[in-house]
């Protein structure tokens, strides 16, 4: 190993973080930083080729394009799905790429338990109970359903998955129409609006694009069936929120589950916080404990290959976003 390999990780968590990397690559310069206030003279002091950073804690995405834009850094390991934040690169000179798929098994089960308890009816129970009232509801069984799954990458094919344990009818949507696992019918992204026609259960997981920004509009909701079921955790961008509050306004919409927004916390003054039938959750459908030591160690995966000058996984392609 030579200096040439220079790794600057950027985490809130160094006490979990820093053991797994110095004890897999023990004689590989490795800097772990937890103030961002720092990074700045850090880079110039260590001047690292590799970066391995979470965005938001404790480093702000915003200041992500500053990271790869740095004269001593190839490659950027971005410990998320999303990297809209990053901004633009040469890929002939800079190399990044992502989280895909790491903790997509957790999220598919956020997502189909969050489709089931709203299907069940559990926010009511929830708001009868704070009323001391004692009252059944019957639930409509899911088998034979439609379920449309938006974006069919590591995550979405999970939650088809899951949803076809239940016998329901699966569709969804990827870049190019073609047989998935666990899906009936596979459209292309442009044929959102057939994908979406009738669906009883939606569900976004699709990346954050200027292509599918809003692309969630009034067309699309109004193909959902009335009562839909609607999640979203993808990003914010991919949902018109205008568009969202009035389908929740006219019916259209049964219960939301919303746990990316635009913006980010989500303002105190914002109206989805008002509605009985909108489930807001804090950008968390994959927050399970440890969820920094499995990023981690995927990392230590890649790095290991970046080393011995082999191909990495999630390779980010900057003309698709993801």
């Amino acid at each position: 190993m030579t200096l040439d390999h220079r790794v600057l990780v950027i985490t809130s968590v160094p006490d979990q973080i820093g053991p797994i990397l110095t004890a897999r690559f023990p004689d590989l310069p490795i800097r772990i930083e937890d103030d961002a206030d720092k990074v700045a003279s850090v880079l110039d002091e260590f001047r690292p080729s590799v970066i391995f950073a979470i965005g938001g804690e404790p480093y702000p995405k915003n200041r992500f394009p500053d990271l790869l834009a740095y004269p001593s850094v190839r490659w950027l390991s971005n410990g998320g799905a999303g990297v809209e934040h990053i901004g633009t690169w040469d890929p002939a000179d800079k190399t990044v790429t992502n989280a895909a798929g790491v903790n997509a098994p957790f999220l598919a089960q956020f997502t189909i338990a969050a489709h089931m308890s709203a299907n069940i009816g559990m926010p009511r129970y929830a708001r009868q109970q704070q009323a001391r009232q004692w009252e059944r509801h019957e639930w409509p069984p899911l088998t034979d359903r439609k379920f449309c799954v938006v974006g069919l990458g590591s995550i979405g094919r999970l939650v088809a998955q899951h949803a076809k344990y239940f016998g329901m009818r699966t569709v969804g949507t990827r870049s190019t129409a073609r047989p998935t696992d666990h899906v009936d019918e596979v459209f292309a992204s442009k044929d959102l609006l057939k994908a979406l026609d009738g669906a009883e259960f939606v569900s976004v997981h699709c990346a954050s694009t200027p292509e599918t920004a809003g692309m969630i509009d009034d067309a699309a909701f109004d193909a959902m069936a009335d009562g839909v079921i609607f999640l979203n955790a993808a990003r914010g961008a991919v949902v018109d929120e205008d568009a969202l509050r009035r389908a929740l306004d006219s019916g259209k919409i049964g219960t939301a589950i919303l746990d990316v927004f635009r913006t980010e916390p989500l303002p105190r003054d914002n109206p989805l916080w008002d509605y009985e039938n909108v489930i807001v959750t804090p950008h968390m459908a994959d927050s399970i404990s440890g969820w920094e030591v499995n990023l981690t160690r995927a990392f230590g995966d890649n790095l290991a290959r970046w080393i011995a000058g082999d191909p990495l996984a999630s390779l980010v392609d900057p003309a698709r976003g993801y």
